[in-house]
């Protein structure tokens, strides 16, 4: 069925039951400042993991029945990408920072957020992602936890979903005390080879099932120097508004195994983005 998709020094910090050595601007994309998590013990959660199964192609009906629905909402204007400015607070600090959020096609990145100390930055084209410290040094990324970018609202918006995805419906569940409609979106992370299959990366979608709505995303990321741990990311979408014919939220709410990292609020939008290459890098 065809698819129409519109150090300065590093800290020691806790997270699960292992400890490793962190830059703090790393915490910007993945958590919070390490005080934030060195004070909060991360329990494990008990929200569903998305688990990928290297198939693209295959789309349950409930799910795409979903989508389709969700781009209802949303608009039918092409995903060219955005930028947006507001201000970012650090897990559940008070104080909150100029920040400007950038998206780009379907691949490129950058998050820049004032902190105490200088402007922290996250830059990420395709697989390739770094961030820099308030001092400009900077730190790679793993390849799978930059293509999954900073933010995922926009993913369900890109045409390239039509030939590169799968769909799986998981119904309606509770998810944070609210019934929200699951589906499990698959996208293509690297091809096969004589060693290995195509794999792929996995990420849980949750849709209000009144409205249509993108309300939270999921995915599973790995972090260089925490050996094969993985770590559930929640995305929380709020506060949408109408911009040139498009549903864009404003308010982003990030989780670590279910510990509030950051929240950025933005005040004002603008659809499009037409950056060089070289913003998205550093």
């Amino acid at each position: 069925m065809p698819i129409c998709f519109g150090k300065p020094h590093p800290k020691w910090v806790g997270l699960k039951s292992f400890h490793f050595a962190l830059p703090s601007v790393f915490l910007l994309l993945i958590g919070a400042t390490p005080v934030a998590i060195a004070q909060s013990a991360s329990p494990s959660t008990s929200k569903p993991v998305p688990i990928a199964t290297n198939k693209l192609g295959q789309f349950d009906t409930a799910a795409l029945s979903e989508v389709l629905e969700h781009l209802k909402v949303v608009g039918a204007a092409p995903w060219t990408g955005m930028q947006g400015t507001g201000t970012i607070a650090y897990a559940n600090e008070t104080a909150s920072y100029p920040a400007t959020l950038t998206i780009q096609g379907s691949s490129k990145f950058r998050l820049d957020g004032q902190a105490a100390k200088g402007t922290l930055s996250i830059r990420i084209d395709g697989r390739v992602g770094k961030v820099q410290e308030a001092d400009g040094r900077t730190f790679p990324l793993a390849p799978e936890t930059a293509s999954s970018g900073i933010v995922q609202f926009q993913m369900l918006r890109l045409a390239d979903l039509q030939t590169a995805s799968s769909l799986t419906d998981h119904g309606v569940v509770s998810f944070d005390q609210s019934s929200l409609h699951r589906t499990t979106i698959e996208r293509y992370f690297s091809p096969a080879s004589k060693f290995r299959p195509l794999t792929t990366v996995a990420t849980d979608l949750y849709f209000d099932p009144q409205t249509h709505l993108l309300a939270k995303s999921a995915n599973s990321i790995q972090i260089d120097g925490a050996g094969n741990n993985r770590l559930l990311r929640v995305i929380t979408y709020e506060d949408y508004r109408l911009i040139n014919g498009m549903m864009v939220p404003f308010r982003f709410i990030q989780t670590l195994d279910g510990q509030k990292q950051w929240t950025l609020q933005l005040s004002e939008v603008q659809l499009g983005s037409n950056q060089p290459a070289t913003f998205f890098q550093f």
